[in-house]
């Protein structure tokens, strides 16, 4: 029989023994159901996070990327394009990659629109020299057809009316190399305002109804030969765009200001509200090139040729005011820089004895080589009510010869139209080279 003292400590030991493992047991459940706590907490929280990682991607899939395309590829304006729809993800991985898509995408319709608008721009303008270059010399044939008849007589007129469409076909071509970057494929030497305007009204089909208020003080003024025809044609855009929104009289007139002069077109159509306002200063200011991929209306590409025009060669238009016939008024501003000074008496002088020496070797009368010498530089007036407007005839050059002592006078008619019969015929004699079938881009 063992001793009492010893069975107590015995008992003693395991009592400890046993409270010691039940405390070590409760500590361990304890740590466990604290851990198992965190688990369900770290659940939850990754439950929520691949939740809203799930809404996102979807969300950029059905809303961001549409929108997007919305705006870059369709070129649809004024379309939001959302950011993230978690505001937890910001700055994450996640939002990085967002942009980078984002970025990527713009990128890939920007660099195909260049492509494709490149190969279409550079395919329109191979065919626009080659038509340009048929319709110039189908041109020359009819001026020179118009030289060997009287006018009045119903086959002049003919010529006249058929000189009048291919003019209107040639600035069909003009505008269409304008907005595909090029020039528009005419050199002309310095002219007057005057001229500008009557040049730009007979390119209309209705330019009877065009009245031009005549002031010699601003319509004899000089314009540099590098913007007669830019400037030519922006105005010709104007005034097709007033007679085609109005029934009644386009009224034309040139007003001088402290560092230039306007041309101002006021027409008595439709007017444009603010919307369509706003959107015309903004393609009128606008530099790009036609992009081909976005065009949406063939039919209103005016402003976008001026818009291309003024940006270039450095003058400015404005359709935003109203006329005082109620319709819209349009302004060209042409600063002081791009005023021209004219032939001078020295210029005036040679061309009279290249023009003689060139008719003496052709064997045609001083009068007859200055007659050939009609170009559109010269103002297209109507021959009679209902006729249309067709190109002044110069004085022929007088027989007798000058004399040395004589200064020849800055504006005679007479060598400048020498000087137009030797360009005439120095085009005529390169029609049958290769040189002479190309337009230079």
């Amino acid at each position: 029989m063992l001793d009492p003292q010893v069975t107590t400590a015995i008992l003693g030991v395991g009592f400890a023994a046993t409270s010691a493992g039940l405390f070590a047991q409760t500590r361990a459940k304890r740590l466990l159901a604290s851990r198992c706590a965190g688990l369900e907490k770290q659940h939850e929280s990754d439950g929520t996070r691949i939740a809203a990682l799930e809404t996102e991607v979807r969300y950029f899939a059905e809303v961001t990327i549409p929108a997007l395309v919305d705006v870059v590829a369709r070129g649809h304006r004024g379309v939001p394009v959302p950011g993230l729809s978690q505001e937890q993800l910001a700055g994450t991985v996640v939002d990085h990659a967002h942009q980078a898509v984002r970025r990527l995408l713009q990128e890939a319709v920007a660099v195909t629109r260049e492509q494709i608008g490149r190969a279409a721009r550079s395919s329109v303008r191979d065919m626009i020299d080659e038509a340009q270059t048929g319709l110039h010399r189908c041109q020359m044939r009819v001026v020179e057809e118009m030289e060997r008849h009287p006018d009045g007589t119903a086959y002049h007129q003919s010529l006249m009316n058929f000189d009048h469409l291919v003019t209107q076909s040639l600035h069909t071509l003009q505008r269409m190399r304008i907005l595909t970057g090029s020039w528009p494929g005419l050199q002309r030497a310095d002219c007057t305002v005057r001229e500008v305007v009557e040049s730009a009204r007979g390119r209309i089909s209705d330019y009877l109804r065009v009245s031009y208020t005549y002031e010699p003080r601003t319509g004899e003024t000089w314009l540099e030969g590098r913007v007669v025809e830019p400037v030519t044609v922006a105005l010709t855009e104007l005034l097709s765009n007033a007679t085609a929104f109005s029934d009644g009289k386009v009224f034309v007139e040139v007003q001088a200001f402290q560092t230039g002069y306007c041309i101002v077109v006021d027409d008595g159509g439709l007017s444009m509200n603010r919307f369509q306002r706003e959107e015309a200063s903004r393609v009128l200011g606008q530099r790009e090139v036609l992009d081909v991929t976005t065009v949406q209306d063939t039919g209103q590409l005016g402003f976008a040729v001026i818009g291309r025009l003024t940006s270039e060669y450095g003058f400015s238009a404005d359709v935003t005011s109203t006329s005082p016939y109620g319709g819209v008024r349009a302004v060209l501003r042409i600063p002081l820089e791009l005023c021209g000074h004219g032939p001078t008496d020295e210029e005036i002088e040679a061309n009279r004895h290249a023009a003689a020496s060139l008719a003496r070797h052709t064997s045609l009368p001083t009068g007859a080589a200055a007659a050939a010498g009609a170009t559109d530089a010269t103002p297209l007036e109507p021959t009679a009510p209902g006729g249309l407007p067709q190109r002044r005839r110069r004085s022929p050059v007088a027989t007798a010869p000058t004399r040395a002592s004589e200064p020849a006078p800055a504006d005679d008619p007479d060598a400048f139209s020498a000087s137009l019969a030797q360009l005439g015929r120095t085009i005529h004699d390169t029609e049958n080279t290769p040189e002479g079938d190309q337009l230079h881009d």
